[in-house]
């Protein structure tokens, strides 16, 4: 291969990436169109499990493989994401930090994963609102057989509006960034010392501490340091780890 057509087919691939990272931002930018709107409520649903699940593999001291390959049952990812904010070594606000977002969303998959088909689609945009029949699925009642032998699968109808789904999406969006945040500042700025300010990269910090003071923007506030943002010192935490994992500097 010549170096001018090498040169062509590391555009190329630039190319693709870079319509990938756009195609995955648009993920949480809501459609305006409400079939398309449930659909990107799936798909962000997808994207932050196996956000999540990227995140493990990268900290796990001995990283599984094959069958053992590193899972996350969705019903548990709140709690799968905050071991991971442990893994890196960085603090949260709280111990439900995603927990009502992922209940809300999760909720609207399960009924869209389970759909049969659409039996409605009334109003237009903000006050759309789709109306869905899907099975009954695993509930007690599911199936049933009636004295004849005749066996019934029973039906639910679900109504799911604009507004709703919207809130599950900005949900979502929210838990996308705080995978993004534990990876930067846990992993991408393990490096960085503790006593440094991250005012720089504030913005890619979705949450905030009570004892950091005033939100940004308000009277009085500061930049929180590395220090802040830890579990413990940076170097407590690096001699705590195998020595092929600890940060280069």
């Amino acid at each position: 291969m010549t170096e001018r057509e090498l040169s062509a087919e590391f555009d190329e691939i630039r190319r693709k990436i870079e319509a990938n990272e756009r195609a995955a931002d648009n993920l949480f930018v809501p459609s305006p169109t409400i079939e398309r709107l449930l659909w990107q409520v799936v798909g962000g649903c997808e994207t932050v499990v196996q956000e999540t699940r990227a995140l493990l593999y990268v900290n796990e001291r001995v990283p599984s493989v094959g069958p053992d390959f590193t899972t996350v049952d969705p019903v548990k990812l709140p709690s799968k994401i905050r071991a991971a904010a442990r893994q890196v070594n960085m603090r949260l606000p709280s111990k439900e930090i995603w927990t009502p977002e992922w209940k809300r969303a999760i909720a609207m998959r399960h009924d869209l994963a389970h759909m049969l088909h659409i039996a409605a689609t009334e109003g237009t945009t903000p006050e759309q609102a789709v109306t869905i029949v899907r099975t009954a699925y695993k509930a007690p009642d599911e199936m049933t057989t009636d004295p004849t032998g005749l066996t019934r699968h029973r039906r639910v109808t679900v109504t799911i509006t604009e507004r709703e789904a919207r809130v599950a999406l900005e949900g979502l969006a929210f838990i996308h960034r705080c995978i993004d945040g534990l990876h930067r500042f846990g992993i991408r700025f393990a490096t960085w010392q503790d006593d440094r300010s991250i005012e720089s990269v504030l913005h890619v910090l979705p949450w905030w501490l009570s004892d950091w003071g005033p939100h940004p923007g308000e009277s009085g506030w500061t930049a929180p340091t590395m220090r802040q943002l830890r579990i413990r010192p940076k170097a407590e935490f690096d001699a705590s780890l195998p020595p092929d994992m600890r940060p280069e500097f």
